[in-house]
């Protein structure tokens, strides 16, 4: 039987991207309804470099399902987005990070200049870009054993654990960036709902940041069975996924290309790259272009508890222990994945 999540996917998948962009369900949290409004409230500010302070969302006016589930529009502004999409694409794309394509064991380095000088006008679409779908920093998930390894790690990059950490600060909650993934999203890309349920502790939230072409996110519950939330992040988005919604449900129903391009205000592309040298302003000019109708989505998330909730939950029992976490820290700290 089809679930209402997966009715919901379907539907998005039969629409055009103006028929998303008008879609009554959908929640655009730069341009609430009012009645919308009266579902998502506006819980604190975060200050935004260079900009006005943004809202945070809280979604928990919309069920008990979606409590813990926050979004920041516009956290980031372009000139952080812009350096912030380019350094995936130049540096958490390559070693000693992983990618997709280390897995079928093919030759991967300086995959963004590759791209560039195999099809300048378009590196999206020049391989070894065209088949990057993901990069790992932190602990590299197993997708096959559905695991992390300790021994299998790069460093987490200090700019995203100082971005997850705020991020998480500000909706009350706290992380130790250990884990990153960055998905590399196509015009037809979509993500199909799934949980991340396999880190060792869910005491600590996901945090989402969106770069480039706009994307609908389906935010649901713990089971398909319950209707998800529809909702349009665009880029410099933040999505902040914890407490009673970190095993909620979600994916990426749809990506919507941006028509004119990715807009920066006046004057902002001119003080990024003033005093840079020719070949790191084409570079950027280059990445401004990707952005306009691909999407890359960072998420930043914490795999161990810390040591005081390892005393507690011996404590107080495995009733402490949410997701099974106790079993897979023991069978951890065992030695089978150490």
């Amino acid at each position: 039987m089809t679930t209402p999540y997966k009715r919901c996917e379907k539907r998005w998948k039969a629409m055009t991207p103006a028929q998303a962009l008008t879609d009554p369900y959908l929640l655009d949290v730069r341009h609430l309804s009012a009645d919308q409004q009266q579902r998502v409230r506006v819980v604190g500010t975060w200050a935004a470099a260079g900009a006005a302070e943004r809202p945070i969302l809280s979604f928990d006016g919309c069920g008990v399902l979606h409590e813990g589930f926050f979004v920041i529009p516009r956290a980031l502004d372009a000139a952080a987005q812009l350096e912030l999409a380019h350094a995936c694409l130049t540096e958490y794309a390559e070693a000693p990070h992983v990618t997709n394509m280390h897995l079928q064991h093919e030759q991967v380095a300086d995959i963004w200049r590759t791209a560039r000088a195999c099809r300048p006008d378009d590196p999206s679409s020049a391989p070894p870009l065209s088949k990057l779908h993901w990069a790992a920093c932190g602990y590299h998930y197993e997708w096959t054993a559905r695991k992390y390894f300790r021994e299998r790690f790069s460093p987490v990059p200090a700019a995203l654990e100082q971005l997850a950490q705020q991020c998480a600060r500000v909706c009350g909650m706290s992380i130790a960036a250990e884990a990153v993934i960055v998905n590399f999203y196509k015009k037809s890309s979509t993500m199909g709902g799934h949980q991340d349920d396999v880190e060792y502790t869910m005491a600590h939230p996901v945090i989402s940041l969106s770069l480039g072409s706009s994307s609908v996110f389906l935010k649901g519950g713990l089971t398909k069975d319950e209707p998800p939330l529809e909702v349009l992040l665009r880029s410099g988005d933040v999505a902040v996924l914890g407490g009673a919604s970190r095993l909620s449900f979600h994916g990426v129903a749809k990506v919507l290309p941006l028509e004119g391009g990715f807009e920066m205000a006046p004057g902002q592309w001119e003080k990024l790259v003033a005093n840079r040298p020719s070949e790191a302003v084409e570079d950027l000019a280059a990445v401004r272009r990707y952005l306009g109708s691909q999407r890359i989505n960072i998420n930043v998330r914490q795999v161990f508890p810390l040591a005081e909730e390892c005393e507690a939950a011996a404590e107080a029992g495995a009733t402490a222990w949410e997701g099974g976490a106790e079993e897979k820290l023991e069978r951890n700290l065992n030695g089978r994945r150490v």
